[in-house]
């Protein structure tokens, strides 16, 4: 069997990486000097994670450079894992902590990509959380949109309809634009809701999206539609979105015809690699290593 080298050296894709918690806990602890008790460990569902984001990693980003020094602290264990092309959420609450200068917001995407350029294809993407300020991300969505800097952007939140079509005209415009459009969805909401989300917004593709599997019409909906969906296995394990990782979904997704690629989410969390995931699907007889080899490619 391959050890984990071979996944850590192999060409590969990460689309699902909040890239304020994308680092590996060692190198947030080193830099934060604010241990959180326990961890990482298994979580009862969004609400405990939150809590300690409340509590420890929130307060601790105070200013535009803590912003700038967890996003290179993420592409950077990104690089570490071989990960060739990230597709990394830039939160957009984060204009705030540049008194909403948008200009000074901009330079920092520019030069983390520009700075990355020879190790890693930096594709920033704009993360809109549905509980934000909607009058905030109204007024500067388009202006972050426009500048050209954002290959995709990404709602997350609360996996229920209500509010949605408050994002609606964000999402026409990232059509206009031509920038793609995500949304999480699936991970702890059914099968009807995963369908629902892409028809209202036409994404292209959805973060997490396992709550497709247990339906096969919606797997076929997705297969179909060519709407990619980017798991994170370890995360649905440890925050009891699935019983284990010998029960997840991904190979079904991936036999349907669904394309699929497998995230980090919240490295800082999770503590797995998108290398480390790789290797534990193939352990564990999840998916096999053709399996593994087929989704590296297809991601790329």
């Amino acid at each position: 069997m391959r050890d984990m080298q071979y996944y850590i050296t192999h060409p590969k894709i990460d689309a699902h990486n909040h890239l304020n918690l994308g680092m590996q806990y060692d190198a947030y602890l080193a830099w934060s000097g604010v241990p959180i008790p326990d961890f990482p460990r298994k979580m009862n569902g969004l609400d405990e994670m939150h809590e300690i984001i409340s509590q420890y990693t929130r307060p601790r980003c105070q200013d535009a450079n803590d912003v700038k020094t967890l996003i290179t602290m993420s592409i950077h264990d990104a690089i570490a894992d071989g990960v060739t092309v990230l597709e990394g959420s830039i939160d957009i609450s984060f204009l705030a902590h540049f008194k909403e200068d948008v200009d000074a917001f901009l330079a920092m995407v520019a030069d983390l990509v520009e700075s990355n350029k020879s190790r890693i294809d930096f594709r920033p993407e704009l993360g809109m959380g549905k509980t934000y300020d909607k009058e905030r991300v109204a007024r500067w969505a388009p202006v972050l949109m426009q500048s050209k800097l954002f290959k995709s952007i990404d709602l997350y939140g609360p996996e229920v309809e209500d509010g949605i079509e408050d994002f609606l005209s964000v999402f026409k415009l990232a059509e206009r634009l031509g920038i793609k459009k995500r949304a999480h969805v699936g991970e702890f909401s059914d099968a009807k809701s995963v369908r629902r989300f892409v028809e209202f917004f036409d994404l292209d593709e959805v973060q997490h999206g396992i709550g497709a599997a247990g339906d096969d019409s919606v797997l076929r909906f997705l297969a179909d539609r060519k709407v990619r969906c980017n798991v994170c296995p370890q995360s649905n394990v440890m925050l009891g979105a699935v019983p284990s990782l010998k029960e997840h979904p991904i190979k079904r997704m991936m036999d349907a015809g669904v394309p699929v690629t497998v995230g980090t989410d919240d490295l800082l969390f999770f503590g797995h690699t998108v290398s480390r995931q790789f290797f534990d699907l193939v352990s564990c007889g999840v998916i096999t290593e053709s399996d593994a080899d087929r989704l590296l490619a297809e991601g790329l």
